[in-house]
């Protein structure tokens, strides 16, 4: 749920450091307003290089699934063989895990 947001704070920056901070942002894939306050609020922001493009691959798989689905359910298949799904999903988990080890470091 969505918190009221009724303060406003006024900052002025040059516009080296205003590029800076956008750059940040636009890297953590977040709006500046929100980059700056969980920045200020000392909440760690990760970024996580490589992640846009697992991100779009999960969705590939998952947009896969859906199909097949689909087509169980509107009983043009009977039987479905996941098993190049599950070896992508590993793939991907892999990936994932060798990221996130790389930002713990």
């Amino acid at each position: 749920m969505k918190q009221k947001k009724e303060v406003r704070i006024t900052l002025r920056l040059t516009q080296e450091q205003y590029d800076s901070i956008a750059a940040k942002a636009e890297t953590a894939q977040m709006p500046v307003g929100a980059y700056v306050r969980t920045a200020a609020l000392r909440h760690r922001v990760v970024v996580i290089d490589g992640l846009k493009e697992i991100t779009h691959e999960l969705k590939g798989i998952g947009r896969s699934i859906n199909q097949l689905v689909v087509l169980c359910n509107m009983g043009r298949i009977k039987e479905v063989h996941l098993g190049d799904a599950w070896q992508s999903l590993s793939q991907v988990y892999l990936k994932l895990q060798e990221l996130t080890d790389r930002e713990v470091r």
